[in-house]
């Protein structure tokens, strides 16, 4: 008897390091995504791809997950904290998302924080292990973060979650851009042109520092008035709008992506892409909103970064 219950306690603390050791694995590998529950009634995290897994806890309609990877017709995510696999038939994943994760923490001694989502991206800052970060954004395996007033990139497999999403009210989660509940028709390339069309129309308006209407633009305002029309709240100054949208690299800039300029984390003037290496912007109070070329040696000189709000 003694012998048999022994050989139980091996397999069962077995089972349990291997489970300890797949659950630390996955929090430390690059994630893939952000899905969202499309259960009505709720989605079980199971502690295995099976649907007669042990249940975890379960999840409401609308609730984001972060996913680590799929296997067969199941995803590896964490919700909540908690890692598991939800049916794959139940999410609806995307690999770019503005979406409020709270809090994580840098697990490595020495991490980089990055302009834009890859290793080719230009360096903001170092962080040390143990030192926290606001993660606010997810683009293909990297977390969009906010540390110490600068926004940046970090890869996913580099940090840990320490919240649940505040209230994880899936896409109202985003803190970034509100976007219309009913947009215009057509793709999201569409709506971009459809975006930049619209802001060409306010070549020849005046320049009025701190305006934002037709009566008179700064740069930043400008691009705030013209997302409003089709019902995308953008921050107010052109640094804070760094934090709107997600990043996109310099070759595959499309109409309606913002596009900034400055140094370091600082963003001191912007405008909207309008194809052809062009942009429309308020410039400045002697020529009001223009259409300028990107090849121009002052911009050309100071371009920062690009982001896409729509799509």
């Amino acid at each position: 008897m003694k012998r048999y219950l022994k050989v139980i306690f091996v397999l069962v603390f077995t089972l349990s390091l291997l489970f300890s050791l797949a659950t630390s694995a996955a929090a430390t590998e690059l994630k893939t995504g952000i899905g969202y529950v499309e259960a009505l009634g709720g989605l079980r995290l199971r502690a295995k791809p099976s649907t007669s897994a042990e249940i975890i806890t379960t999840a409401n309609y609308g609730d984001c997950v972060v996913v680590i990877r799929k296997t067969d017709d199941w995803y590896l995510v964490n919700y909540n904290l908690h890692i598991g696999y939800m049916h794959a038939d139940y999410l609806t994943v995307k690999e770019r998302e503005n979406v409020d994760l709270g809090n994580a923490s840098v697990e490595p001694a020495v991490i980089n924080l990055r302009k834009g989502p890859s290793t080719g991206s230009s360096l903001l800052t170092q962080l040390k292990a143990g030192e926290q970060v606001e993660i606010f954004g997810f683009n293909c395996g990297w977390y969009k973060v906010r540390y110490e007033g600068q926004v940046g990139y970090i890869r996913s497999d580099l940090l840990t979650l320490l919240e649940k999403p505040e209230g994880n009210q899936g896409r109202a989660a985003s803190v970034e851009v509100s976007a219309p509940a009913s947009g215009s028709s057509g793709s999201s390339s569409d709506l971009g042109q459809q975006i930049a069309t619209y802001a060409q129309q306010y070549v020849g308006y005046p320049y009025v520092y701190g305006g934002k209407s037709p009566s008179g633009f700064d740069c930043s305002g400008f691009m705030q008035f013209v997302f409003a029309q089709f019902g995308y709240q953008i921050n107010r100054t052109a640094t804070a709008q760094l934090a709107n949208g997600y990043y996109v690299e310099y070759d595959d800039l499309k109409p309606g992506d913002i596009i900034y300029f400055g140094f370091g984390s600082t963003a001191s003037h912007v405008g909207m892409y309008i194809g052809n290496g062009q942009f429309v912007h308020a410039q400045n109070s002697s020529t009001g909103v223009v259409i300028t070329s990107l090849s121009e040696p002052w911009y050309a000189n100071r371009y920062l970064c690009a982001h896409r709000i729509v799509g």
